[in-house]
């Protein structure tokens, strides 16, 4: 016969209790609810029980913190409306003077409160048109790329119907500008404190005619009582120490996404790229191997952002076929690019509405991308669809299929407020408690 089990040890291990959500501590079940993307999940998750709303509670929650919180609202999307497409719009007609079109994302919501009718004539009559958009703030200029002083460069949020016109400083007057971005490192993305990066390109005097000095520019627009920086341009010496040679016209280099906290140029006079990080004076330049990047034409890759890990991702397509390559670093290309997703663009798409035998005997194009997804299109004819990355899933009646063009979705990025006591304090204090203690 086997040992005996003591019967102290047997009646302990009949009796012990199962693993609750009580048993998780703290320090754990804040990182969960570090994890909620939703107002919704998180005020329920404060409504549980007392522990629960304490571990919520934003009350002495430092500013870091609130960064792992990613609570915004997709109010719509705007929509550069593209005039060569072809495609006829299912939505609202443009604004006059914008080739801007605002489609919400409920029919709940009023696309009036996201008009841009507030905004000033630009120099000449000529319509704004919107080049960026990040959070609840659009980029919008006169011209798309032009020379300074001619470009004009406006900041305005709609929903508060306010905006910032930013006028270039003496040294980037006759500079040709390559595109301007809102810098989407900066955490505060409101009117009173946001950050530009403005790429110029001018001639390189001296060294040879068809090479050209491309330079970088950070405006700041800090928040009122700030005395740490000053609102405006960076001084124009450290932009050029920072700067590259390029070989090519202005009219060969084209925007190719961003990635990482980088923004991305191609050139398809020599084949090569170049980065510049968002918010800094830094340029680097590289060349992508062939197998990554087939084609120099400038619908046939971009650089996507994915935001979830650090990983640089561009995508590739090489015939018929959809790639999407990783690297951690971009500098100095190299070829060790990870092919980690293949999708064959005719198998992917035959089925879908509108699908026609003739799409795809040609490279389709790149129209747009966005966080984790890219919109594409046949070349024969506009036929809006768009791919998640993580998935490789087709989408064609998604909301940012609606036109062809860019695409910039308009979110507000909203902060919940909860307390530790919902109940006003009984011990004499003035507000409501924000202690727990055992008030009835």
């Amino acid at each position: 016969m086997g040992k005996m089990m003591p019967k102290s040890k047997g009646l302990m291990l009949a009796t012990k209790l199962p693993t609750t959500m009580n048993d998780i501590p703290d320090h754990l079940l804040r990182l969960i609810f570090h994890r909620l993307d939703s107002h919704v999940f998180f005020l329920r998750a404060a409504a549980v029980c007392t522990r629960w709303r304490r571990i919520a509670s934003t009350r002495g929650m430092r500013y870091r913190d609130w960064n792992y919180h990613e609570f915004s609202t997709i109010m719509g999307h705007y929509h550069v409306v593209d005039p060569s497409s072809s495609s006829k719009p299912r939505s609202p007609q443009p604004q006059r003077h914008h080739r801007v079109v605002f489609i919400p994302a409920s029919p709940s919501i009023d696309a009036r409160h996201f008009t841009l009718d507030f905004l000033p004539d630009g120099p000449g009559n000529r319509p704004w048109q919107l080049v960026d958009g990040y959070g609840s703030l659009l980029l919008l200029t006169n011209q798309r790329r032009s020379f300074f002083p001619v470009l004009d460069i406006i900041v305005c949020e709609p929903i508060s119907r306010r905006y910032v016109r930013i006028k270039p400083t003496e040294d980037m007057k006759y500079c040709h500008c390559l595109g301007v971005f809102l810098n989407r490192r900066c955490n505060v993305t409101s009117m009173s404190g946001f950050s530009l990066t403005c790429v110029v390109y001018e001639s390189s005097m001296g060294i040879s005619d068809d090479v050209c000095f491309v330079t970088a520019r950070v405006y700041t627009q800090e928040p009122p009582g700030c005395r740490r920086w000053r609102s405006g341009w960076t001084m124009s010496h450290h932009a050029r120490s920072g700067g590259i040679h390029i070989r090519g016209a202005a009219e060969s280099v084209h925007y190719a996404g961003r990635s990482r906290g980088y923004i991305f140029w191609g050139n398809e006079d020599d084949g090569s790229v170049f980065a510049g990080t968002e918010g800094t004076q830094v340029l680097s330049q590289f060349h992508l191997p062939e197998n990554v990047r087939g084609s120099h034409h400038r619908s046939t890759f971009r650089f996507i952002d994915d935001g979830n890990d650090n990983l640089v991702r561009v995508v590739s397509l090489i015939g018929n076929d959809l790639m999407v390559f990783l690297k951690k670093e971009h500098n100095n290309g190299g070829s060790d690019w990870v092919l980690v997703r293949r999708l064959n663009l005719p198998e992917a798409t035959l089925g879908l509405p509108g699908y026609k035998e003739c799409f795809f005997s040609r490279t389709a194009k790149i129209v747009t991308e966005g966080k984790g997804y890219v919109g594409l299109t046949p070349a024969e004819e506009t036929w809006l669809f768009s791919v998640e990355l993580r998935t490789m899933q087709v989408e064609r009646e998604h909301i940012r299929n609606k036109l062809a063009g860019e695409v910039y979705p308009y979110e507000l990025r909203l902060r919940p407020r909860v307390s530790v006591c919902a109940f006003r304090c009984k011990r004499g204090r003035d507000g409501p408690c924000y202690n727990i203690c055992k008030c009835k």
